[in-house]
Formats: C-alpha cells, structure tokens, sequence
C-alpha cells in the first residue's frame, strides 16, 4: 500500500506549492487513508479539497465541502471564522519537492528543553560555554546505553511513525529506556526560586523540574534522578539529602506543548517563521477557549507536593502522576485548557520550514513542516483538539497508533 503512494507522489509532473491544490491534496488523502488503516486518527478535512472525495455523507446529501466548511472553501472558512492570519513573505523559500513524510527523526526517547529565555542561540546551542545545555550534553553524550535493552523498532507500516518507548500515564517503566534523551534550549523563562536556577521539561514525562543548578553537577544530578533510561515518569524520590536536594518537579499543567524552531544563526527562515505562526496560534486558540502559555509563567507555584516527595512503590508513585495528569483540563480533546509554546533551538529541516513540534501527556509526539499561518486552523481544530494527523504536514509522529480510537479523543487518550 504505502509502494502504491510513493508511485503517486513520485509522478513526473510537480506538485504544486499549495496544501489546498486538489492535485496535492489527493496525495494527502491517499496517505490519510493509509494512515488510519494502520490504526493513526488523521484529519479528514483535505477531502475538501481533494478532486476525488470519497467520504459519504452521514445523511446521504450534500457535498464533503459542505459537511466539513460549510460549504465554503477552506480558505473562505479561515477567514470567515479566524480573520486574517498572515501569511509567510512572498519569495519564502520553503522546499516543496522534496518528501515531507520521514524528513525528521526523533521523539522516540526523552525530549529535554531547557529554559534560557531567548529565541536564538549560537549555532549549535550546546556551544554556549556555562550553560546548562553545554553542561547537559556532555552528561548525556557519556551516558552508557543500557546493556540490556534493545531500541524498539517500529511496527508501523511506516517508517516515519514509531511506537513509543514509553508505557501509558499511571504505568511503571517496565524495562531501561534504549535511546538517549534529545536536547533543546528554549524562550521558557526559569521560573527557580533561585535566579541562578534553571527550569526544565521533560517529556513525555510531562513535568517541569525546577531549582537546577547551572553547573555540571547539577547536570548530573538532573540525569541522575530525573534522565536516566531506569526511570519512570515520576523520578527518583529524595532519599539522601545533599547540595541539590532544592531540586523539584511537578506535572505540567498544559493540555499540549508547542515547539517553534526561531533559531536563526542556523536558518533565517525558522526565525520569519516562528512568530508569525505564533500570532496565528494566538489567535486560533484564543478562539476556542484554549489559555496560552508562553514564558512559562503557568509554572510558577504549582499545586501539590512535588514528585519528588511522593511516598510508595513505583507503582504507586506512576500512578499519582498519572491521576494528575488526568485531571489537567481539556487533556483528552475539546475546548478550553492551556496550550504553552516556546521557541526552540534548530530542529532540522529548516527548508521545510515552518517546523514545529507537538507534543501531548499521552505520550503522543508530532513533528510538522510547511505549516504556514493559513494553516494552523488545522493544526489547532484537528491536532490539539481531536488528536487527529493533518497528514500534508507530517514529517514525524511518536506514540500516535491508537487501533479501533473512534472517538473525538484520537491520540489524546491512552
């Protein structure tokens, strides 16, 4: 099936330089439809567009158009219900050739992203000397791979969608972590007690640890007790106290999490991008209910003790953090709850840009590329919302496979 695809994609004649070209989205019904046979929610909305729809009518009258914008074009239905949105530079040079689906790799281990409260870095972030970044990579870069662990290879049908390597919220760690974890500085301000602290996501563990000294041993320390492959979500409990024992974690409160690539010593394009995607999301979001989170001031004096200081089994302490996850607002689809988004450091494939990433407390991961401001109607209504694949944009997926899912929750529930 997917030979069948790639023979389609792979058609003498360009595709043009439009999602909504019905030429280009026929290809991305054809993967929709590929996708959601090997078990992943995808969008249904490029039937809309596509010059061969295929979806029947519920009631058995009107057309795909009608049932999905109202029988407006998409965009006639953006700017009707959103505005205008902007749109990228004209001469933005964005690749539309080459294969969007597998242009990026990753998500498959822990995604680290720390906060530095800028929007650009040098070249490679982890050069910044005295940074927790530096300081972090080199803790990870020496980290032994677990002996008795294997890298999960992905059953999916295809090579860009991988299983996670991580159990479900509330469910221990039943074997070591095989990949490393990936490494981002971000625009997330710290907000450690301490100034000189720093504060930091983890996922898919969905927490923010903060009061991390800016060091090489507080680096180690957060590895130690938070990082390495052996533990679950919930961490390592406080059992000797020492120098960084200030250190604590919490679930984040966020329904979702969205990574922009600004990162422009490595490519402008990523840095023109990134804040007209976020007005967009602003805007979007803001009109379905959804709070915004954007310096990470939503982490500041969160409820409950910390992680850290949960009593228990393993078992028990998962658990907690999984019943805390659940009680996050909006956390399995709708309206309403909080979305943060923060710029990140360089994430490959800047041509496609612009990229971003999403990532959900199921575990779900999602790398996208070519989303233009026009665009993110479809990654807030059919993404955050629903949990469903916009198949156009998808360069990447994680822990989305949801066999038999036939309800609004998509990859949003586990």
């Amino acid at each position: 099936m997917l030979g069948k695809l790639s023979s389609f994609l792979s058609s003498n004649e360009p595709l043009p330089s439009s999602h909504t070209a019905p030429r280009r989205a026929d290809t991305y019904v054809n993967l929709s439809k590929e996708l959601e046979q090997a078990g992943v929610p995808t969008s249904e909305t490029d039937c809309a567009s596509c010059s061969n729809p295929c979806l029947e009518p519920s009631n058995g009258s009107g057309s795909i158009n009608e049932i999905i914008y109202n029988g407006k074009s998409y965009e006639e239905y953006v700017l009707e219900k959103y505005g205008d949105l902007g749109e990228l530079p004209k001469g933005f040079d964005t690749d539309w050739e080459s294969d969007l689906q597998g242009s990026s790799k990753g998500g498959t281990g822990r995604v680290i992203v720390i906060s530095t409260g800028k929007s650009d870095w040098e070249r490679d972030h982890v050069d910044e000397k005295d940074s927790l970044a530096h300081h972090l990579n080199k803790v990870i870069s020496s980290a032994p791979i677990p002996a008795n662990s294997t890298e999960t290879k992905s059953k999916s049908t295809f090579p860009f969608i991988s299983p996670s390597q991580f159990p479900s919220p509330s469910e221990p760690l039943s074997k070591p972590i095989p990949t490393l974890p990936s490494l981002y500085s971000s625009s997330l301000i710290s907000q450690s007690d301490d100034p000189s602290d720093q504060s930091v996501l983890v996922f898919p563990d969905w927490k923010v640890v903060h009061e991390i000294d800016n060091s090489p041993d507080g680096a180690k320390s957060l590895f130690d007790n938070q990082l390495s492959s052996e533990l679950g979500r919930s961490g390592k409990p406080f059992e000797v106290e020492d120098e960084f024992s200030r250190r604590r974690s919490w679930v984040l409160p966020y329904r979702a999490v969205i990574l922009l690539c600004s990162h422009k010593k490595r490519d402008k394009r990523c840095h023109i991008a990134a804040p007209l995607l976020r007005s967009a999301l602003h805007t979007v979001l803001q009109k379905h209910g959804v709070e915004i989170d954007e310096d990470g001031s939503s982490l500041s004096h969160l409820d409950g003790p910390p992680l850290e200081e949960m009593h228990g089994s393993d078992t028990e302490r998962e658990s907690e953090v999984g019943k805390r996850i659940g009680e996050i607002e909006s956390v399995q689809g709708g309206e309403g709850g909080q979305v943060g988004i923060f710029n990140i450091n360089h994430l490959g494939g800047h041509r496609y840009a612009g990229v971003m990433l999403i990532l959900f407390p199921s575990g779900a991961y999602i790398s996208y590329g070519r989303v233009t401001p026009a665009e993110i109607p479809r990654v807030v209504e059919d993404t955050i919302l629903q949990g469903k694949i916009v198949p156009g944009l998808l360069r990447n997926a994680v822990g989305v496979e949801r066999p038999g899912v036939k309800t609004g929750k998509g990859f949003l529930s586990w």
